[in-house]
């Protein structure tokens, strides 16, 4: 869909940017490439929501703590997405001038263009650097500072830079920055940790803020690299909770309670009740539950997924949800491990996004650094997807008796203990990670490839949803879309109990080896943050956009065991049994 951005200080221009795309690659406080020029997206207090299409969802709206979720604007007649010029330093290939966007533009009109006001008709290119950190700013990449080793500078004529690039070198070493007081630096060692001593400015030019206290160092980034922006977004399944007459009136009265003391909330709760004929003390609880909740994030995402597990395993059809589960009651080999298979065969799930982060990306239990807004966000932009999927409960009794085996408890242990060495001191003591997690995070990865094999969907179009809180052992693998169709069964056909049982048999066998074994299988801890054990491209890891987890907490040997042991990897105690 084309959107047309408005660009503050600089002409409207048109760029074309899928509404998915506003919300997991072009978020607020992305840098996004138009023609020959970037930009990034203004946050949340910039936009115009009366282009925004309302997305209902209450689960999550609860979870996030927003009054609304809304559809970013999009369609050929658009609405006015906001962006800001980012990075402002710009060079032109002619003259080789490096400085800021304002300086170097010509005008016409009284209005800046961009083209190199010396050279006329030649493009000026945005600077190929930026300097992030991880709280989630980013600037310009200094320039000044790099070329005159730390050394301050005036920013005046006596100190303008030229970038010279060698046309037979093409690394960084190649470029050099010249300044007119004779100094010169190449850029070769300008990026990654380290490379810059100079302390973040607390710049959030997404904001329209600057100098915001910082103690964190700066890392040079190439703008168009990955790590610059990583999206933090939060789903949830449409899923039928049905409330209580207490949970509806409070639904719609919400509004009026904002921003009301705790006396005047409890005064205003007894005069609806009155007003609806509830019982006060219900609407009262009612009310006390959802700000506990609100408050306890882990603990409302928690009972979220707790809600979906659920409805996953009943049979349930309504308008966005269908589900016809179907119980296993093999008693040999691989349906030992199995206790449940559900085909869904239409669901709706809301993604909406809620922060960003820079330099790494956000664990799941960590609050996301980068801010959609200056204030407290009060609506989030997300959109709603429709599909199909196939839902696999394992047996209770099985993954109980293979978490709580010597190898499984080691295997976690191994990877916990490695993910705190490689973490920053600042982050503290993290999590450990649950063999149950390790299992059946790594079993949904197995058993996606073989659906992608099975089905004909590319990888990278199925999901995957972990549910493996205590008591919990089921992996919801689906795909969905936004269009209004959905997607076209292929999927869903297969969730049966025999072609499961197949699936997870196939799954087994091509997990035994791995064309990089034996080094994969006998490897260390590796993978970012050190999560993942015996789990490479070749066997475990899928394309970012179907892993929940970002490709962390994987282990081909919970499933096959190892060279050592086996006779203990999850599948394999069941084959052939």
């Amino acid at each position: 869909m084309a959107l047309r951005a408005k660009i503050r200080k600089a002409p409207p221009i048109k760029a074309s940017v899928r509404r998915s795309q506003l919300i997991t690659t072009y978020g607020v406080g992305s840098v996004l490439p138009v023609e020959s020029e970037s930009f990034m997206i203004a946050g949340l207090e910039h936009w115009n929501t009366s282009n925004c299409e309302p997305i209902e969802e209450p689960r999550l709206r609860a979870l996030l703590g927003v009054h609304e979720l809304l559809a970013p604007p999009g369609g050929e007649s658009g609405g006015m997405v906001p962006m800001v010029r980012f990075p402002e330093w710009v060079s032109c290939p002619k003259c080789n001038r490096l400085d800021n966007f304002w300086r170097l533009a010509d005008k016409v009109d009284n209005k800046y263009v961009n083209k190199c006001r010396h050279c006329i008709s030649v493009r000026l290119v945005p600077s190929r650097f930026v300097a992030c950190c991880v709280s989630g700013h980013i600037q310009d990449f200094p320039f000044r500072y790099w070329t005159h080793r730390g050394r301050d500078v005036d920013d005046d004529s006596d100190h303008s830079l030229r970038m010279i690039a060698d046309p037979a070198d093409s690394s960084l070493a190649g470029i050099a920055i010249v300044c007119s007081c004779g100094v010169s630096r190449s850029l070769e060692g300008a990026l990654g940790s380290g490379a810059l001593t100079t302390g973040c400015g607390g710049r959030s030019p997404w904001l329209d803020t600057d100098h915001e206290p910082c103690g964190q160092k700066l890392v040079g980034l190439q703008r168009g690299a990955s790590n610059v922006w990583f999206a933090d977004v939060k789903s949830a399944l449409t899923v039928d909770r049905s409330l209580t007459a207490a949970e509806e009136i409070l639904e719609r009265i919400k509004p009026e309670l904002e921003g009301l003391e705790d006396e005047d909330v409890a005064v205003l709760l007894r005069i609806k009740a009155k007003q609806h004929k509830v019982d006060p003390d219900a609407l009262v609880d009612a009310f006390r539950k959802g700000t506990t909740e609100a408050e306890d994030y882990q603990h409302a995402q928690a009972r979220l997924r707790e809600e979906e597990y659920e409805a996953l395993g009943r049979e349930d059809e309504k308008e966005t949800f269908v589900c016809v589960p179907e119980a296993v009651r093999e008693t040999s080999g691989t349906g030992r491990m199995l206790d449940l298979v559900s085909k869904v065969p239409r669901l709706r799930e809301v993604r909406a996004l809620t922060g960003f982060a820079r330099v790494s990306a956000v664990a799941e239990t960590k609050t996301s650094p980068g801010k959609l807004t200056r204030n407290r966000a009060t609506w989030m932009p997300a959109i709603e997807v429709l599909g199909e999927g196939i839902f696999v409960r394992f047996r209770e009794s099985a993954v109980v008796a293979w978490e709580s085996s010597e190898f499984a408890q080691q295997r976690a242990e191994r990877i916990s203990s490695a993910m705190q060495d490689a973490a920053p001191a600042s982050v503290g003591v993290l999590e450990p990670v649950r063999p149950r997690l390790l299992l059946l995070h790594s079993l949904s990865h197995a058993l996606m490839r073989e659906l992608a094999l099975d089905t004909g969907y590319p990888a990278s179009s199925i999901r995957e949803r972990i549910y493996a809180a205590p008591g919990q052992a089921g992996i919801l693998l689906y795909t969905a879309s936004a269009d209004a169709a959905g997607s076209l069964g292929g999927l869903c056909a297969q969730g049966t109990v025999a072609n499961i049982v197949k699936l997870v048999e196939d799954a087994t066998e091509s997990a035994q080896w791995c064309s990089a074994d034996p080094v994969c299988l006998e490897s260390g801890p590796s993978g970012a943050g050190a999560a993942n054990l015996a789990a490479c491209h070749s066997c475990m890891l899928a394309p970012e956009v179907s892993c929940e987890l970002q490709n962390r907490y994987l282990d081909r040997a919970c499933l096959v065991g190892n060279s050592e042991s086996s006779d203990f990897g999850f599948l394999t105690q069941f084959d052939g049994l």
